[in-house]
């Protein structure tokens, strides 16, 4: 029978607990440690290695070495704060990038030159607790409660569970980190009759988090959240590091910061390895001393061969007043949480520290001296409490699982979810005995709808207001705009803590019908326990309802971001046809169609074929029919039909070649674009003919010689399917006949036929 485990996936450390009799942190790493460093980097083998080792051994794997990948979970790579990371190289020495063939709302690490999601990253660091927990439990680890910061949006979240799914490990909750640590703090064991309202004051390694905690008898009730998720120890670090390479700068009289970047590679990389551990230590060691020495020596060198040695004593005064700032920020973000949620500072019963940051004297002594001692809990071992409120919970859920699809709570042993009546055949399930910790979420972010594109007024509409209880769902009714509407935009956004609207995702419904301007839209919003945003609509006048599905930031979102870009080019030009304009329309609701009824990843190389449909369809439209050549017409049937036949860098270069002729600025620079079409599309040349066998197949004059096209065709892509290239041309040969006088078809009609 599966286990059932908590998982603390943190941005600097992570933490496996378990709960049987008693809870316990499990050890993990061959030095049998509790924290685990959530760092991963690739050896020369190309494999994954985890936790602590790869970072104690930073000298040897940098620059393909990732930390702090979970600042990076459901971000963008336009984040001002995601900007930032990508040109600190001494702290974050791998490359941050937006995804290849993604938006600006997605973004990837990449180490050896190959790109890897934040999901990715995170799984191999779940991947590692769960294999390390299933040997010390004896048995397989299936399920997890994961925490993840109050402040998490849904985007967040979902990189989350897919974190989780890639790592083979079924979510039983997504638990906020402060519900966790006031489960660890007991709280779960309250007298039935008893009631606490606590505050969580979480400064962790790398975000900062805070929650209003009304607790009840084993419940518990989220009542407001805050925080930071940029605020962490990698500040302080960072704050340490500055203050040792300026003094050391000082005492040499040299440019250090020039001296570090003029180092070969892999000096640079062993010098900052040797500073990170030496200001780790000394963080540590300001915590119980007056003071404590950086000392580096014999890895550095003055222009003049001589060598830098870095010998930096830090006092503990001196310490306490560079991170001043940064710990008085936290006291103000209690402040405003406070004040938001409407809770006087004397209903708080308690302030519980958790948190590698939180054992900072300073930390300690300013609150205990702003909100007095008695008010302020903390346990030995603050880093793990988290886990083991997440083990906790784990073991409460008893028989609980989430549905991978949907997100809501359902009973294990279902076949399909009674939510999104999705199968659930896949899910392995796990029995565990039954608890009695019950916790009521809240949502962490008010929810906007665009309901403008007007560039220079773009509005937003609330949807559903934070600290709302989950899991919810809200009515709203909207309206057509014009007179038959056939495409309708859903875009949508949360509040972020920099006051800017962060895109929780784009997506989008068709209206066959023709309708009346300012028809009615019934739209029906509705969040789970993990704040997971599903959109349905129903148009009443036709009865029609559809799900939306919504871009997740990945290849989905480079297609259903194309759509409304390609929609406004094609309407909005005057030298476009009526007819031309109405075809493409057809064809985009066919495009968007096809998106509502799939079922496929954000990551899934399907979503490149549907943006070639949608490309084609706007080529057709924007391009004169007597000026379309050929090869334009063979690349386009050939990468929508037959696209995963080809091989990879022909595909790209078709693409590439394809918008290359789009955005030509002269003849000479479209006829080298049709030049290489040409050459690339002769290669492939069978799948042109198989779809000349395809069309006579549909001929609706001739049923019978239809029939037969029919028959070879899918005998063709029968061989294909199966690799073997010989029987599908010897297939074609023997059915050339039936192909007779049909010729390509204008580009138009290439997107109506689809393929496998």
């Amino acid at each position: 029978m599966g286990k059932s485990i908590g998982i603390d996936l943190g941005t600097t450390n992570s933490v496996v607990a378990f709960k049987d009799a008693t809870v316990r942190v499990i050890a993990t790493g061959p030095n049998n440690e509790d924290l685990c460093r959530s760092c991963v980097a690739i050896d020369k083998s190309g494999s994954f290695t985890v936790g602590n080792a790869p970072y104690k051994n930073w000298r040897r794997y940098a620059p393909n070495i990732v930390v702090s990948a979970k600042r990076l979970m459901g971000a963008s790579i336009s984040d001002p704060q995601v900007q930032k990371m990508k040109a600190d190289k001494d702290m974050y020495p791998y490359g941050i990038s937006k995804m290849s063939g993604g938006t600006d709302e997605s973004v990837v690490v990449i180490m050896n030159g190959k790109e890897y999601t934040p999901e990715q990253i995170s799984a191999e660091i779940l991947r590692q607790l769960k294999n390390d927990a299933s040997v010390k439990l004896g048995g397989d680890v299936t399920h997890a409660v994961i925490t993840v910061p109050a402040y998490f949006n849904e985007k967040q979240k979902s990189a989350t569970r897919k974190a989780a799914e890639l790592a083979g490990l079924k979510v039983q909750r997504l638990l906020a980190e402060p519900t966790a640590a006031a489960i660890s703090y007991g709280a779960d064991k309250m007298a039935a009759d008893e009631d606490k309202i606590f505050l969580v004051y979480d400064f962790g390694g790398g975000t900062f988090d805070l929650s209003i905690l009304v607790a009840s008898g084993g419940n518990f009730i989220e009542s407001g959240t805050g925080g930071d998720r940029w605020l962490g120890g990698d500040d302080i670090d960072r704050l340490i590091s500055e203050y040792v390479l300026s003094e050391a700068g000082k005492a040499n009289n040299v440019d250090i910061h020039k001296l570090i970047e003029e180092l070969p590679e892999r000096k640079k990389y062993a010098f900052q390895g040797e500073l990170k551990d030496n200001v780790e230590s000394v963080k540590k060691a300001l915590s119980q001393s007056e003071s404590a020495t950086i000392s580096i020596f014999d890895q550095l060198e003055d222009e003049d061969g001589s060598p830098i040695d870095i010998e930096v004593k830090l006092t503990r005064e001196k310490f306490e007043s560079m991170i001043r700032p940064l710990v008085q920020r936290t006291l103000d973000l209690i402040d405003d949480l406070l004040e938001k949620t409407a809770y006087p500072i004397d209903t708080i019963d308690n302030i519980l520290l958790v948190g590698g940051s939180s054992c900072i004297p300073l930390v300690r002594k300013m609150l205990c001296d702003k909100y007095g001692k008695d008010k302020i809990l903390s346990s030995e071992k603050p880093m793990l409490a988290i886990a083991e409120g997440a083990a906790i919970l784990s073991h409460s859920l008893g028989t609980e699982v989430e549905c991978p699809h949907c997100g809501k709570a359902i009973p294990a042993g279902t076949s399909e979810c009674p939510h999104c009546h999705q199968s659930l055949e896949a899910i392995q399930q796990v029995s565990v005995e039954e608890g009695g910790v019950q916790v009521s979420h809240t949502t962490k972010h008010k929810s906007f709808i665009q309901v403008s594109d007007d560039a220079d007024n773009i509005q937003y509409e609330k949807i559903i207001d934070e600290n709302t209880p989950l899991p919810c769902e809200e009515n709203r009714k909207f309206y057509t705009l014009v007179e038959n509407q056939k495409i309708v935009g859903v875009k949508l956004f949360s509040d972020a803590e920099n006051d800017q609207m962060e895109k929780l995702g784009t997506g989008y419904f068709t209206i066959p019908e023709n309708l009346p301007v300012h028809s009615e839209l019934q739209f029906t919003f509705s969040l789970n326990e993990d704040e997971n945003m599903n959109v349905r609509v129903r148009v009443p006048a036709t009865g029609k309802t559809t799900n939306v599905v919504l871009s997740r930031g990945a290849l989905d979102a480079h297609c259903l971001e194309a759509v409304a870009p390609a929609f406004d080019r094609v309407m909005n030009d005057p030298n476009i046809s009526d007819s031309k304009k109405a075809d493409f329309v057809d064809k985009l609701q066919k495009v968007i169609d096809t998106i509502s009824s799939c079922n496929y990843s954000p990551e899934s190389s399907e979503w490149q074929k549907i943006e070639d449909s949608l490309k084609s369809a706007s080529q057709v439209a924007t391009t004169k029919d007597e000026d379309i050549p050929v090869q334009l017409i063979i690349a386009q049937i050939q990468l929508e039909n037959f696209g995963r036949f080809i091989k990879d860098e022909d595909k790209t270069a078709m693409r590439r070649e394809l918008d290359r002729y789009k955005n030509a600025s002269s003849p000479m620079e479209k006829n080298d674009a049709v030049n290489k079409l040409d050459d690339l599309t002769e290669k492939y040349g069978l799948f042109t003919h198989g779809f000349l066998l395809n069309i006579a197949g549909h001929d609706q004059d001739d049923p019978v010689r239809a029939n037969k096209a029919l028959v070879a065709f899918n005998q063709f892509m029968a061989a294909l399917n199966e690799g073997n290239v010989q029987r599908a041309r010897d297939i074609l040969s023997a059915n050339e006949h039936l192909i007779g006088n049909i010729n390509l078809p204008a580009t138009g009609a290439t997107t109506g036929i689809g393929v496998g």
